[in-house]
């Protein structure tokens, strides 16, 4: 069973059935402690893949794709979500974060995008609550990482600790 984290602005992009469990992400936005309980009772639940669609501000003026498959995060906010006591029942200190967005989720996501003729690009995300500094903007671009979310980082750190794989997609935010 897979669990799904969804932006309700983008629930159009979701085709809900019974075979997952389905998440509003808004209301636990920005709110580490409830996301921390979220992906707990999902470890629970046996949950082994979760996917997470949210919204990005994008900060690469080149970037024009409105779809962004995250393979890859930068985490800035000088915190983490696994600071504080270790509960070892649902994993590791120190998960390993080499490829914290597995290739076999991104091809699940690359395959459904090209299948719906949706136009996307693959990058990295800046983990943050705010967009980079204008001085590392180029360095960023330089290392793929065109967008930045919070949540979407958030999330997978939590869930990787909990052994659980997680695929992203950010789309771009509308204002």
């Amino acid at each position: 069973m897979k669990a799904v984290f969804y932006s309700e602005v983008l629930e159009k992009l979701i085709n809900k059935n019974d075979k997952h469990i389905y998440i509003p992400l808004d209301q636990y936005k920005n709110n580490p402690e409830l996301l921390k309980d979220i992906v707990r009772s999902l470890r629970k639940s046996s949950i082994s893949e979760i996917f997470i669609i949210d919204e990005c501000e994008v900060f690469d003026p080149e970037a024009k794709e409105e779809y962004f498959i995250i393979t890859d995060h930068i985490n800035s906010t000088g915190d983490n979500p696994l600071i504080g006591p270790n509960d070892e029942s649902l994993g590791t200190r120190f998960p390993d974060m080499t490829f914290p967005y597995p290739v076999k989720l991104s091809k699940e996501i690359k395959k459904l995008f090209k299948n719906k003729k949706i136009k996307f690009r693959n990058t990295v995300l800046y983990g943050s609550k705010k967009n980079p500094p204008k001085a590392d903007i180029k360095k960023l671009i330089s290392l793929n990482c065109q967008i930045s979310n919070f949540n979407i980082m958030w999330i997978d750190i939590l869930a990787r600790h909990a052994g659980i794989e997680v695929g992203a997609v950010a789309v771009r935010e509308k204002y």
